[in-house]
């Protein structure tokens, strides 16, 4: 059976969606106020662990109420599907890594079906005395100002494996210079390619299940950006 030597971390906001789903939340359902924490992260003046619990203290409606309105108005990649299949057929471990709310990635792929996913991610509970919200960083880590430190999880759970990381955003960042090889969106592929790192710009998973497909069918060409010897670098660890 082929050993895998790698492991796939998933962002999710933006990226198995469409949307980032814990800013349409912040914005159908805070209070004013919430702009000015979202001003202060976006400047890298605080990080996403106190920009969260800024913004989660202004929420104004129950917990049932926010899982419906995620349930009702959004949807995931319809290719991601496909791309778990995948990933679980071949073995290969992987999971979503994310530093939003596990309890909206549990809504949306519940939707399509999809069970047993991993799941890496911060928490929301709700108090039973007065139904206020809080946010919980089950995976925050000592000196890393994220709600969920990425870095920390892939080392933790991926065992010391060559990272393949996805992602669009800023949260993706600090572990896309990390990462073996990076499949991004939106402002990581900026970064991947100011930093010079290598990464393949995608639009949909099931792009990123034929390219990963090409190097189990022993195809040594990856579509690439970034670092000249990114693609041999690859190449040899998955063979």
């Amino acid at each position: 059976m082929l050993q895998q030597p790698f492991f796939v971390s998933i962002d999710f906001d933006g990226t198995v969606t469409e949307a980032d789903i814990t800013d349409a939340v912040i914005r159908a359902f805070a209070a004013p106020g919430w702009e000015e924490a979202e001003r202060l992260w976006e400047g890298g003046q605080i990080g996403s662990r106190e920009c969260l619990t800024r913004q989660v203290a202004l929420l104004r409606a129950p917990l049932q109420r926010i899982v419906e309105y995620v349930r009702g108005g959004y949807a995931i990649d319809q290719s991601f599907c496909g791309f778990v299949e995948f990933l679980r057929e071949r073995r290969i471990p992987f999971g979503v890594v994310s530093d939003g709310f596990q309890v909206f990635i549990e809504t949306l792929l519940a939707k399509v079906g999809l069970v047993g996913v991993p799941i890496h991610a911060n928490q929301l509970v709700e108090s039973e005395l007065d139904g206020a919200l809080r946010p919980l960083f089950p995976y925050s880590r000592r000196g890393c100002l994220a709600g969920a430190c990425k870095c920390a999880i892939t080392s933790d759970v991926g065992k010391g494996l060559p990272i393949i990381h996805i992602g669009d955003g800023r949260s993706d960042f600090c572990l896309a210079e990390q990462a073996a090889h990076v499949f991004s969106k939106g402002r990581l592929t900026r970064h991947c390619h100011v930093q010079g790192l290598p990464h393949t710009p995608f639009s949909s998973f099931k792009a990123v299940e034929g390219v990963l497909r090409g190097f189990l069918h022993d195809q040594p060409s990856l579509p690439t950006c970034g670092r000249d010897e990114s693609s041999p670098v690859l190449w040899t660890m998955m063979n």
